[in-house]
């Protein structure tokens, strides 16, 4: 049954409520942001947990319990059910295991797997069961840590799908009734409160609003939007009620077109392979050539079936996931989530690291540059005069009763220097242009009160406050390079300039150098400003190439090109307009410090701390975990081929043989942990646990 809620008439002028915090005035108080936008924090461990585990990861599990309880019977001097039990094991893992095998080779894909196979086989034959049962614990725990990163993998997109807007309002009659997004129709008229999401791409036909396309197009401060107007939909209504009438249906919206952007960049990316898999080929040639020599010269079974036992490519299959899952731990104590292992062999391995701008190469937020004084010479004689902390605490009293974004920074901005605020009266506000209103910087009576006016061009000569054409210029260059120029007038005359901007961060530069150190050969800026704010961002951070005016669709094909090139590409974004992209790389990194966006959940791994220098952490990190993973391939398999050689000698029987081998693997896992000693540093230079 629809919810149907009665027509309510405006709220009058003098039902505005004060904030006594912020002092800004707000009409309606902006709800919080949906649930789904909530970080979901996985579940402590317990009976569930255990049954997740057991449901997904059956094979692993059901191994390592059974081999507990054939320890328990070994101790108990029940060494003959011990045997039994260790049977149960090889038999259990060997089916299944070897079935996946078959059709592997079915398929002409050969792995180390195979050998595995042959040694279970070999070991139920030889009796060698408690061997066959540790290859099956080790073939299936390798597979069951591949198969949870794929499942992390696959939730992304479904996440992205559950932030789209699923509910809307219209009017019939006199009732506003929710109805689905998707059931809403080209030319249909539909209500958006503040706080909710545009359901669909429209243009708004009554009221007035600040609209956040932020998590769309990428763009930080909020955007005015009135009647005329286009929105779109996934945009979020921050202050207002708008009606808006639809000029597309929800599922021809723009942001169901990145929902499917998304999807096509994941269908296309390919596979990352188990780094075991690259030396299988040679392996498994030399480990049953050598098996089947064996059998022909010494026609021992036994003997032959040795070699199979110790050439079981454990340290092939424990190398690498332990090193991998060793780095994720350490990732995630660094402030970077990593949702999967094939995202930190793919971070060993890239070689072009790409950043958006809004958001990750700045802060995301406006902040006041600079005032900007007219020269004396333009400025009339009987203009007041009034030094720079004046004019800023001037328009910070007018501006500490708007909720605009740029008026909270200027307020900011002058707290931050030590100016109050003083006390505004007669205070004005047109919607998108400008504020103003009476100002008393103390409660003295002999205190001179100031008409303050702050805004755009329009909004002062509305006001018969003429502009000094060399402020105008100087609007129009700092414009040009991607900031924002508000006039500043003082008992009617235009005296300066507040110049508000996004600022970069702090440690751009350092940043690129990390990334230089660690091994990435180009760093790519990508941003949908104009060239000249490109290249000052650019040149700031010391990046190899700036590509401006980029929108969502070319950010991708950018990546595109340096993929099919054959070279690997990290993105780094935040919003909903940088998922594709994200999807498209060979590593994908959000910047999360904000709460969980569509950018996180397609992301490969998000940041979840300020400090950009993570990301040069991270890739150090990928690189060093990849570094010992191969180190532990090569020395388990020169470990094994010598033990091989001893076997075929005859110098090794199976049992032992199998002791050997456990021995190697012990000797593999003590290597991959030392991914915890690889050194990290913060942007101050001081070592991350």
């Amino acid at each position: 049954m629809p919810v149907v809620h009665r027509r309510q008439p405006a709220l009058p002028q003098s039902q505005l409520v004060s904030d006594p915090e912020h002092g800004k005035r707000a009409a309606t108080p902006v709800p919080p942001i949906p649930a789904q936008a909530a970080v979901q924090l996985p579940p402590r461990f317990g009976r569930k947990a255990l049954g997740e585990l057991l449901r997904h990861y059956p094979l692993p599990s059901a191994a390592l319990l059974l081999l507990l309880v054939a320890l328990l019977c070994w101790l108990s001097g029940r060494a003959d059910l011990a045997r039994w039990v260790l049977l149960v094991i090889t038999v259990m893992g060997g089916i299944p295991l070897s079935w996946q095998t078959l059709r592997q080779l079915s398929r002409r894909e050969l792995s180390v797997d195979l050998i595995a196979i042959l040694a279970i086989i070999g070991a139920l034959l030889a009796g060698e069961y408690l061997a066959g049962a540790f290859v099956v614990l080790m073939l299936s725990g390798g597979e069951a840590l591949e198969a949870y990163a794929l499942r992390q993998a696959r939730r992304s997109l479904s996440a992205l799908a559950e932030r789209a807007p699923r509910i809307s309002h219209i009017w019939r009659g006199q009732e506003l009734v929710d109805l689905a997004a998707e059931d809403i129709e080209v030319g249909m008229v539909v209500v958006v409160k503040p706080g909710e999401l545009v359901p669909v791409d429209g243009e708004i036909v009554a009221g007035s609003s600040y609209v956040s396309e932020a998590d769309l197009t990428g763009e930080p401060l909020p955007q005015p939007k009135t009647v005329g107007a286009t929105v779109l939909s996934g945009s979020l209504n921050l202050d207002r009620p708008l009606e808006v009438r639809a000029t597309r249906r929800s599922l021809e919206s723009k942001y169901a077109q990145i929902v499917r952007l998304v999807a096509a960049a994941q269908e296309q990316k390919a596979p990352l392979h188990r780094l075991a898999d690259r030396y299988s080929v040679l392996f498994t040639a030399v480990s049953l050539s050598l098996a089947a020599l064996t059998w022909l010269l010494t026609g021992s079974g036994i003997t032959a079936l040795a070699v199979l036992v110790v050439a079981t490519p454990c340290p092939l299959i424990l190398a690498t996931p332990i090193a991998i899952m060793s780095g994720i731990d350490r990732a995630a104590r660094a402030g970077l989530i990593v949702k999967s292992g094939a995202t930190v062999e793919a971070l060993g391995e890239v070689q072009v690291a790409v950043f958006d701008k809004t958001g990750t190469l700045t802060l995301g937020m406006p902040s006041v540059s600079r005032l900007w004084r007219a020269p004396a010479s333009e400025v009339p004689a009987e203009a007041p005069l009034l030094d720079d902390a004046t004019l800023l605490r001037l328009a910070a009293s007018v501006e500490q009763l708007s909720s605009h974004i740029l008026a909270r920074a200027i307020v900011e901005s002058a707290r931050a220097q030590g100016l109050a605020p003083g006390l505004t009266e007669q205070f004005q506000e047109v919607f998108g242009k400008g504020v103003a209103g009476r100002v008393r910087l103390t409660a003295a009576p002999e205190e001179p009160i100031y008409e303050v006016t702050v805004g755009n061009r329009t909004f002062l000569r509305q006001r018969g406050i003429p502009l000094p054409p060399v402020l105008l210029l100087a609007r129009e260059q700092w414009t040009a390079t991607g900031q924002i120029a508000s006039f500043l007038a003082v008992n009617g005359y235009c005296l300066a300039l507040i110049v508000l901007e996004d600022r970069p961060r702090a440690d751009l530069a350092q940043l690129m150098a990390d990334l230089k150190q660690a091994g990435i050969e180009e760093r790519v800026l990508l941003t949908g400003d104009g060239e000249e704010m490109a290249q000052r961002i650019r040149a700031l951070a010391g990046m190899d190439r700036a590509v401006a005016r980029c929108l969502p669709e070319e950010k991708v094909q950018v990546i595109r090109d340096y993929l099919n090139k054959g070279r690997k590409v990290l993105m780094v974004g935040d919003g909903v307009n940088d998922a594709p992209a994200l999807a498209t790389a060979t590593v994908g990194i959000a910047m999360g410090q904000q709460g969980l966006t569509a950018a996180a959940s397609v992301a490969d791994a998000v940041l979840l701390s300020e400090d950009v220098r993570r990301i040069a952490t991270a890739v150090r990190l990928g690189r060093g975990v990849m570094r010992i993973a191969r180190q532990g391939i090569w020395v388990g398999m020169g470990l094994s081929a010598t033990a091989m050689l001893l076997a075929a000698f005859g110098w090794i029987p199976p049992a032992v043989g199998a002791i050997l081998q456990e021995g190697i693997d012990v000797l593999v896992i003590f290597n991959a942990l030392r991914v915890s000693r690889i050194p990290l540093e913060t942007g101050q230079g001081r070592r991350v646990l």
